[in-house]
């Protein structure tokens, strides 16, 4: 059967850790589903989050299901195989609860094909009371309005103490006698930060918040995949939030407020991380990981632990403002240094309240590249609030000084619970004509960006997922018919299809500019209901 598959080690399980236990009668079977590939889907830390802390419960059986490559789906949709989750093979309908996560929403689609292909009707109204309940987290439930029709209920915020408070409650109702679906949902609805279509939509939700990551579950023992993954590497959390309040940032709201994990804590995690798995790499995880107050001690002592071992530290993107070189230690991975300017002037990064002067850009990026980093990358957004193309000039000036560098230029979305949630979004035309206009202006630079390589993202499908993002419950009609249309995979170029967007959004009589227009304060947004502050 997997002689015609790409790559058959997405679906044979048995990797380093993965955790299997006996189906008894009276456990309570979780299936944590990915709408992504397993190379994505494994790189993810909170997925391996939940798997960890679930499989602590002797009670509870918890395993994954990633969704299909094409090639596939092929196979399972002409009886050949079958969607189903990893550790025991089991069909997804077994399951008593099937727990999405919902990171990025051109995955929605790939939530209506991971439910249709394991027979499970997509529409919550469909399902009776021998089909699991559906559940979904993650940043887009901050908006569940477009996916209302195909949730029974979503975790509005972080899990770790919300899904065990789900679990116990199914469990203590269930071994009382058959539970109908509707009494389990009423009784969900009861549980602080969920939010239940049809039965808490008056109440405002509140996110759910881990107030002391030290005290909080974190995995020392993750898998280790048979094929590379996209982050194949320990990732360890060093803090949660953000100590900025950059108004285009969505993440900011979402994972407020900032936590902070101690050294001593982050330091017992990649002992036991590295020993439990073999990796030979640690990245450090946060928002801004530049801004973790003791970075330079907690560099420091990761570098005598692991002297002579051959482990690395690597760090993802971090502030400007917060990097200052990297005092010698030789522990850090120097392959690549990702800094976010966004904008490509002063006055547009003080709108977007990100105090970044260009010598600072200019400067650290060139410290960094002399102190022995192999490339630096860049990333900026285009229409954003404000922006005129004395702005798109300044990123071809910084990107000119620079030189060796790689540019990110992604199309700015008006996210829920941004600062800029009510800005309107540039039409496709606008920011084709400035992506144009940053391409001609580099040529016209040849003898100075012959070393910069930019990668443009692709503005319809920023488009789309702009709609997706700002929806209301109509867009689960579009985001229906898209699936039925074919739409799968559609956060990959491979898969991306426009057209099947526009043709169900016109079937569905809803205009673009309904849900990419300015709003005034007076307005009610879809996502108002949700309270994105949260209890602390």
């Amino acid at each position: 059967m997997m002689d015609n598959i790409l790559k058959p080690g997405r679906y044979i399980d048995n990797e380093w850790n993965a955790i299997h236990k006996e189906w008894k009668e009276g456990m309570l079977k979780i299936a944590l589903c990915f709408p992504d590939i397993y190379e994505i889907g494994m790189s993810h830390l909170g997925m391996k989050i939940l798997y960890g802390l679930l499989n602590q419960e002797d009670d509870i059986v918890c395993e994954r299901v990633f969704a299909p490559w094409g090639d596939m789906e092929d196979l399972i949709r002409k009886g050949k195989a079958s969607l189903c989750s990893l550790e025991s093979k089991r069909d997804l309908k077994e399951f008593d609860i099937i727990g999405f996560s919902l990171q990025y929403e051109m995955n929605f689609t790939d939530v209506l094909n991971m439910l249709d292909l394991a027979g499970i009707p997509i529409f919550s109204s469909q399902r009776d009371d021998d089909m699991p309940l559906i559940i979904a987290g993650g940043p887009c439930a901050f908006n569940p309005e477009p996916m209302v029709d195909f949730i029974d209920a979503f975790v509005i915020g972080e899990a770790e103490e919300a899904i065990l408070e789900i679990t116990s409650l199914i469990k203590d109702l269930k071994s009382k006698s058959k539970t109908l679906r509707e009494n389990l949902l009423k009784a969900l609805g009861e549980i602080e930060g969920l939010y239940v279509p049809g039965i808490t939509e008056s109440n405002r939700i509140k996110k759910r918040i881990i107030k002391n990551l030290d005290n909080s579950y974190f995995p020392k023992a993750p898998i280790v995949p048979y094929i590379q993954i996209i982050h194949d590497r320990i990732g360890l959390e060093v803090m949660r939030g953000c100590p900025n309040r950059c108004r285009f940032c969505q993440a900011c709201k979402v994972f407020y407020p900032l936590r902070i994990r101690s050294v001593e804590n982050i330091i017992q995690l990649a002992l036991e991380s590295i020993r439990n798995t073999g990796y030979e790499e640690i990245s450090l995880l946060s928002l801004s990981t530049g801004d973790y107050p003791y970075l330079e001690e907690l560099i420091c002592k990761l570098e005598k632990v692991f002297k002579g071992t051959g482990v690395k530290v690597s760090l993802p993107s971090i502030r400007i403002e917060s990097f200052d070189g990297d005092a010698g230690f030789k522990v850090l991975k120097k392959t690549g240094l990702t800094f976010a300017p966004e904008a490509g002037t002063e006055r547009l990064r003080r709108v977007l309240n990100k105090n970044i002067s260009d010598d600072d850009i200019i400067k650290k990026s060139r410290t960094a590249l002399e102190n022995g980093w192999k490339k630096i990358k860049l990333y900026f957004m285009i229409g954003l609030p404000e922006e005129t193309y004395e702005d798109l000039d300044g990123i071809i000036k910084l990107a000119s000084e620079i030189q060796y560098v790689n540019l990110s230029i992604s199309p700015f979305i008006p996210k829920p619970h941004s600062g800029f949630e009510r800005e309107g979004m540039d039409s496709i035309d606008v920011l084709k004509d400035k992506i144009q206009y940053l391409i001609s202006g580099f040529r016209s630079k040849t003898h100075k960006s012959n070393h910069i390589k930019i990668d443009f993202h692709n503005p319809e499908m920023s488009m789309v997922e702009a709609i997706l993002s700002r929806g209301d419950k109509r867009i689960g009609r579009v985001i229906y018919m898209a699936f039925k249309r074919g739409a799968r995979l559609q956060a990959w170029d491979d898969y991306f299809d426009y057209r099947i967007w526009m043709e169900s959004l016109r079937d569905c009589e809803i205009l673009t500019d309904e849900y990419l227009r300015k709003t005034n304060i007076a307005e009610p947004l879809p996502w108002d209901f949700i309270d994105s502050k949260g209890l602390f």
